[in-house]
């Protein structure tokens, strides 16, 4: 069941959030589903594809947006041993894509969990056998029994916000990740991926949060990543994959421009607008090394 007020909002930790909102949240990813289905792949992935290997080298594979998101997906599966499992976990689910697929690569049960109510809403509209989208924050959420392997992408940016101390910061991820492994069972996997903080300092960071569009959020550092998972997980895998997120990037700007008239007659001129600065400002912020894209594997210890 999920934990949600009477009003239909995520039930709140004592205290509130430790990162984002939900209505810091709703103001980004509850302007509609049918915006987003105008731009995005036709599964709805909002998170950097995987066009190819980090060790991969030569040309750029002439790959389509739809492909390199599957690799993506794929990817997670198989970093947590998806033939392994009967139940996963997926920690900021968006529209559901890592649930439909781990449900086709053999999972019995998938959950997600999702401060959108429209991203819930389209997820339970999909009827998909074996799928659970709960509308709470992982800091409220209790699994009904251990979880075989955990995903979580594009949701750890999420986690802290803006102007707390490095301390503060480090306490609420580690609590992430002590949570994380007691939801999850022995020998089981997690594997995050998150934009992080590239080649800046902290007084850099500061002015560059981007709260025009993700209010309430803020970045981590990967080493902070690492720091906070050491006493819960080993780290088995570790990418810095800038590159990913550019050319994703630049596919969603192509699909945004090309459907603008669309847009503009649906959503308004300001949506457009709004959307074209960001993907376009953050895809230098990419390009520049301001930011970069990590992929974490990590093994439960214990």
């Amino acid at each position: 069941m999920s934990s949600t007020n009477p009003d239909n909002t995520p039930a709140r930790p004592e205290g509130g959030y430790a990162g984002a909102s939900d209505e810091a949240i709703a103001f980004h990813y509850d302007v509609g589903t049918d915006f987003y289905r105008l731009w995005l792949d036709p599964r709805l992935i909002y998170s950097a594809a995987r066009w190819r290997g980090p060790l991969d080298r030569g040309p750029m594979p002439r790959v389509s947006l739809e492909t390199a998101q599957l690799a993506k997906l794929d990817f997670h599966l198989d970093a947590v041993r998806v033939e392994e499992c009967k139940t996963l976990l997926d920690v900021g689910c968006g529209w559901g894509a890592v649930l439909k697929r781990a449900l086709e690569r053999g999972v019995e049960r998938a959950t997600g969990l999702t401060l959108s109510r429209d991203q819930a809403q389209h997820v339970r509209s999909q009827d998909w056998p074996g799928a659970d989208v709960r509308l709470e924050s992982y800091e409220v959420f209790t699994p009904d029994g251990p979880i075989d392997g955990i995903i979580s992408i594009g949701a750890f940016e999420h986690f802290v916000r803006p102007g707390y101390e490095p301390a503060h910061r480090q306490g609420i991820y580690r609590s992430f990740f002590e949570r994380c492994h007691g939801w999850l069972r022995k020998g089981g996997a997690l594997s995050l991926q998150s934009i992080c903080w590239g080649y800046v300092d902290r007084a850099y960071a500061a002015k560059a949060v981007p709260t025009y569009v993700f209010p309430d959020s803020d970045l981590p550092w990967p080493n902070e990543v690492f720091e906070a998972a050491n006493p819960f997980f080993d780290v088995v895998y570790a990418e810095s994959r800038a590159e990913d997120y550019a050319l994703t990037l630049r596919a969603w700007l192509k699909a945004l421009r090309a459907q603008k008239a669309e847009i503009v007659a649906g959503h308004g001129e300001k949506i457009f607008d709004h959307y074209e600065k960001y993907l376009r400002r953050c895809t230098y912020a990419f390009e520049n090394n301001t930011v970069t894209l990590m992929r974490f594997v990590m093994s439960r210890r214990g």
